[in-house]
């Protein structure tokens, strides 16, 4: 999964054990891309996502 954020420009990492994975997006990422993958995997219920430090450019692509 890891190397599917990566291809639109995040690094991360994960902990296998917790099934738990943490992306950085870099500045330079597609962010409507990271967005719209990370909503359809939670519609398809693959996973649960969070964000924590987020930038205006990144709230801007939410949906209203």
């Amino acid at each position: 999964m890891l190397e599917v954020f990566h291809r639109l420009g995040t690094t991360g990492e994960g902990i296998e054990r917790c099934r738990m994975v943490a992306l950085n997006v870099l500045p330079q990422a597609d962010l409507l891309k990271i967005r719209e993958l990370l909503e359809h995997g939670e519609t398809k219920e693959w996973w649960h996502w969070e964000e924590g430090c987020v930038t205006a450019a990144w709230k801007a692509t939410a949906r209203p």
